[in-house]
């Protein structure tokens, strides 16, 4: 999860942004963990006990009557397979190098996505998502003027298209063939107008499609899927809805039974529900949508990214306040159970986790003044560097990386 596109638009005071801080989100080929040195060896491991060398009797004396033989068992082997634990340390300075990210990202001010590759002038000041929009275009959200306020810039390869002001998220289908955005209007001192608008894209075509929202603000794109889009916002006494709008009609639907969402899966099948939240920690609800019902809880865990094709689900801490995260982790999409942990050792920051395919989770992660983009495979507990350990960190407002969808 993007922690900066999580709490950008969300809230409109500091109040509010304590109910629901931490409860937002706001891509996908295998990638070859041997590639490069070769495959990441996990931080921490134990192994299992070697099984006892089975012992010899001596023979006995010539003359002695040889009584029934008993079967012996063959001897088993001393060596055993490692038990990778559940819940491991992240050091970024022990990681091997792999190959670089499938999913969108920024180094410096270069985007790379897919197969195009351009640099950003330094008056798009800070990027905060890059979406892939088809095969060669890129939507790049970004803050020229460091007010708060972001623009959505279109790239065709490395052409430079319109930009849209005021675009609050943005996110692609899983095929990419349709996009999403939100535009939440301001005023000059930054505070969110109760309106907003959120408009389809069609990517090989361009062609466009708006929905025009009033008494409501905050919007956040969850899930695009061909002409559907499920949006959320937040009504005037802090009500979170879920919507889903298809492109051309003339109102949305509400989705009473996921209140206060936080990720819907890029199929529409299942999304997670912020059922409760208290001052050091929240709980939330995997729910069904066709069917409305409740698969899992966890108090445990906030629920990030669900997948479509795959079985694991993305979380994170389910209390979240300050700079960054101490810990992500995968869960188990049938029954919640922890599949894999990974926590920060020397002042490892967590400050965004992406799904880079249905086995693999991105991590932008710093540690003191330098930051790498991480890949780790939940199901092997193995992780490794997709971008190499650069100077720059976020609190020094100069990190070299961002990851995006």
């Amino acid at each position: 999860m993007n922690r900066s596109i999580k709490l950008a638009g969300l809230v409109t005071s500091v109040s509010l942004a304590a109910v629901v801080a931490g409860a937002l989100v706001a891509a996908q080929q295998r990638p070859d963990l041997a590639s490069a040195s070769g495959e990441a060896k996990p931080i921490d491991s134990v192994t299992a006990p070697a099984s006892p060398t089975p012992s010899t009797k001596p023979s006995a004396p010539p003359g002695t009557p040889n009584p029934t033989a008993t079967p012996t068992k063959p001897p088993t082997s001393s060596t055993s397979t490692p038990v990778v634990p559940a819940k491991l340390t992240l050091d970024l300075g022990k990681l091997q190098q792999g190959a670089a990210p499938k999913s969108p990202y920024v180094a410096g001010r270069t985007v790379h996505s897919g197969g195009s590759k351009f640099t950003l002038p330094a008056s798009d000041g800070t990027v905060q998502n890059v979406v892939r929009a088809g095969s060669n275009t890129t939507l790049v959200q970004h803050n020229p003027k460091d007010d708060g306020r972001t623009v959505l810039t279109v790239w065709k390869g490395a052409t430079r298209g319109k930009t849209v002001s005021d675009v609050s998220s943005v996110l692609s289908s899983a095929d990419r063939s349709t996009s999403a955005y939100t535009v939440q209007p301001t005023t000059a001192d930054g505070k969110e107008l109760s309106n907003f608008t959120v408009t389809w894209r069609h990517n090989s075509s361009g062609e466009e499609m708006s929905l025009q929202r009033t008494g409501e603000n905050s919007p956040i794109v969850h899930a695009v899927i061909g002409s559907e889009v499920y949006f959320s916002a937040l009504s005037k006494s802090y009500k979170q809805t879920l919507y889903v709008w298809t492109a051309g009609a003339d109102k949305p639907r509400a989705i009473n039974s996921v209140p206060t969402p936080s990720a819907v899966s890029s199929d529409g099948r299942i999304a997670a529900s912020i059922a409760s939240q208290v001052d050091d920690g929240s709980c939330s609800n995997l729910v069904d949508l066709k069917s409305g019902g409740k698969r899992w809880g966890t108090c445990e865990y906030a629920l990030d990214e669900l997948p479509s094709d795959g079985d694991l689900v993305l979380a994170g801490p389910a209390y979240r306040d300050g700079y960054g995260d101490g810990f992500f982790a995968a869960l188990d999409v049938k029954n919640g159970k922890l599949v894999r942990q990974w926590s920060g050792a020397s002042n490892v920051t967590i400050m965004s986790t992406v799904m880079e395919d249905a086995d693999h989770i991105l991590v932008r992660a710093e540690q003191g003044n330098q930051t790498a983009i991480v890949r780790c495979a939940p199901k092997t507990g193995t992780c490794e560097l997709a971008a190499p350990l650069r100077n720059g960190a976020g609190h020094e407002n100069n990190s070299p990386y961002e990851l995006g969808h």
